[in-house]
């Protein structure tokens, strides 16, 4: 795809979805499977919850798209926890019980790890939670208007409630049901991961589809994709030479595309490196490229860039 035309597609990605961040609060929670639930709780005060739409509007977009998430009150948080110290938020969707390839969506406020898929049985509690959040917002809102807050531990439809059991469970972890805890007080950014069912071992890592940041202000922002891995300077770690062919061989990260450069001086004072035109792509593996030369003498460097 040409520069041009992928700037094109991102654009018009990222329209789409300021359209559906703007849309109105809706007149009812009204949640189906798939809805992503953004939920804020604090000990000692009510759970406020959120229906801020299908959680495919923050799938497939252009790593490294960021953009303004807006269909939420910031209003009615503040009115409900009086100011936002301590408070945490996290979110969360899920597919049907009957998709056929049944996936939930978390944040992870750890900042290291990657979280693995699951196994069926274990994803059948993680998503009937979820479905079980969104369902009872649903059915208490009937004739109120969309967020839902509640108290977190006497009413039996909040989301504390009923992830811990009643407060007979760990809440980071939305009762044992993930490795890892969903939720962080603000400001924070937390990773978004779509886990899937996965019953052989070792399991794979799930995906990062993005991460999702609050600021201490309110300000919520989705940014798409996983970031980089760090563009660590290569290391060679091999070299030889056969005839009038050089080989180098070095360390790779995925990510990086690598080429060789070449001068015939070690004199820092003249810019006279040569870059080769030829290009390997990083996978975190060794790589080799070869350079071939009847020059007396030639040193060598490996440029890493993206």
């Amino acid at each position: 795809m040409k520069k041009s035309e992928f700037k094109t597609t991102a654009f018009k990605w990222l329209a789409v979805l300021l359209i559906a961040m703007s849309a109105p609060l809706a007149s009812a929670f009204n949640y189906s499977n798939t809805d992503l639930l953004l939920v804020f709780r604090r000990d000692g005060n009510n759970d406020v919850e959120f229906n801020i739409g299908s959680v495919s509007n923050f799938l497939n977009g252009p790593v490294g798209t960021t953009f303004a998430v807006t269909n939420w009150s910031l209003d009615v948080v503040v009115s409900n926890f009086d100011q936002l110290d301590n408070v945490k938020f996290l979110l969360i969707a899920a597919t049907a019980s009957t998709d056929p390839l049944r996936r939930t969506w978390l944040t992870d406020s750890e900042s290291s790890g990657t979280p693995t898929d699951i196994a069926s049985s274990a994803m059948t509690q993680l998503r009937g939670k979820i479905a079980l959040v969104g369902n009872q917002a649903t059915a208490a809102t009937v004739t109120n208007s969309t967020p839902y807050y509640t108290a977190p531990t006497g009413d039996s439809t909040s989301y504390t409630f009923l992830v811990t059991e009643g407060g007979q469970l760990d809440d980071a972890t939305m009762g044992g049901t993930t490795d890892f805890p969903v939720d962080s007080e603000l400001p924070a950014t937390n990773r978004f991961f779509q886990l899937k069912v996965v019953n052989g071992n070792p399991k794979p890592a799930a995906v990062q589809v993005g991460s999702f940041g609050l600021t201490s202000d309110g300000t919520l922002t989705f940014t798409a994709g996983a970031p980089l891995p760090e563009l660590t300077p290569p290391q060679i770690v091999g070299s030889s030479r056969t005839g009038t062919e050089q080989s180098v061989s070095f360390t790779t990260v995925s990510g990086g595309n690598y080429r060789l450069r070449y001068s015939q001086s070690l004199d820092t004072t003249v810019p006279n490196w040569t870059t080769l035109p030829t290009v390997v792509a990083g996978d975190g593996s060794t790589k080799t490229l070869t350079d071939t030369s009847s020059d007396p003498a030639r040193f060598y460097t490996v440029e890493a860039f993206r």
